[in-house]
């Protein structure tokens, strides 16, 4: 009873990876159980949403509403000659975010899942950052990439790799990817601890089975463990590409949106007009990010259920 693995793996393994999936997409709890969270939800979540809306029409001083503006503060955001640098950061961010988190995340989270001694050390070292306050993070990693006195730079030049030390937050063209870097320092544990429960739940008898007909770690993986796991691969994603469009706090604290405006992402833009007491543009613009980013979640949880369900 043989076994290909250029296609589906063998019936009854198949058969297995059906049975734990319905499995987990059984519905034990009633929907009353929600209710606490979504009352919570509309209250934080949605009234505030439909607030921006309304206010974003409006000539707002922050204490009472003035004239009807119509999509003027729509107009002067998109004319502001920080925008395109703002969106075009935000998709840097978000798309080297994504890809590091995502695939660093399943190598750390599939290490951790062997049967190695210091894996426990191992899981607390990476889930360590995440638990860690954004802003200590930020003033951290400032000194840690210092030109000159900056840990980094100095290791670089003492085993002669001087050619490689940077002003990582000061160089207009690498400051987003450095930004980006300790964001994925700081949030990788995260998306591995996710991994690895979608790991720890897939049947060890479906690599036994494989195993024992054949199969290598290469073809189990690509066949058994990114089936089992698509559905949390696609929670990862969509975390990602959230947190990557509404970044703010790492550009915040480790640039302020500088050198000059080399860093500034929409964020930092709402928080500008804020600054400025332009607060019907800085709702505006909080409306463009709102829609942005479930235009993109909508976007990808299509695409992504039909790879799903295509797998």
């Amino acid at each position: 009873m043989g076994i290909s693995f250029h296609g589906y793996p063998h019936s009854y393994i198949k058969d297995d990876i059906m049975k734990t999936e319905n499995l987990l997409m059984r519905k034990t709890y009633s929907y009353k159980y929600l209710m606490p969270g979504l009352i919570i939800f509309v209250f934080l979540v949605i009234l505030p949403a439909v607030g921006s809306f309304y206010y974003s029409v409006f000539n707002y001083n922050g204490l009472k509403v003035g004239e009807f503006v119509g999509l003027n503060n729509f107009k002067e955001i998109f004319t502001n000659s920080n925008v395109n640098i703002c969106f075009k950061n935000t998709f840097i961010f978000s798309a080297v975010t994504l890809f590091l988190k995502v695939v660093l995340g399943l190598a750390f989270a599939l290490l951790a899942n062997t049967q190695i001694r210091t894996k426990g050390l191992f899981k607390s070292i990476l889930f360590f950052p995440v638990i860690l306050s954004s802003v200590a993070v930020g003033v951290s990693f400032t000194a840690i990439l210092h030109p000159e006195t900056g840990i980094v730079n100095i290791i670089l030049r003492t085993v002669g790799l001087g050619a490689l030390a940077h002003e990582w937050l000061t160089d207009p063209g690498i400051v987003m990817y450095s930004i980006a870097a300790v964001d994925v320092w700081k949030n990788v544990g995260f998306h591995m601890a996710l991994f690895l429960a979608g790991l720890q739940i897939i049947p060890h008898d479906l690599y036994e089975s494989a195993f024992i007909d054949g199969a290598g770690s290469v073809k189990k993986f690509i066949h058994i463990t990114v089936p089992l796991l698509l559905p949390v691969i696609n929670t990862n994603i969509l975390f990602s590409i959230i947190g990557g469009m509404k970044v703010f706090d790492s550009v915040y604290v480790l640039t302020g949106g500088g050198p000059g405006n080399a860093s500034q992402v929409i964020n930092t833009i709402v928080l500008s007009n804020f600054a400025q007491m332009r607060y019907g543009e800085a709702t505006a613009a909080n409306v463009i990010l709102f829609v942005m980013v479930m235009i993109t979640i909508l976007v990808l949880n299509k695409f992504l259920g039909m790879v799903e369900k295509e797998v």
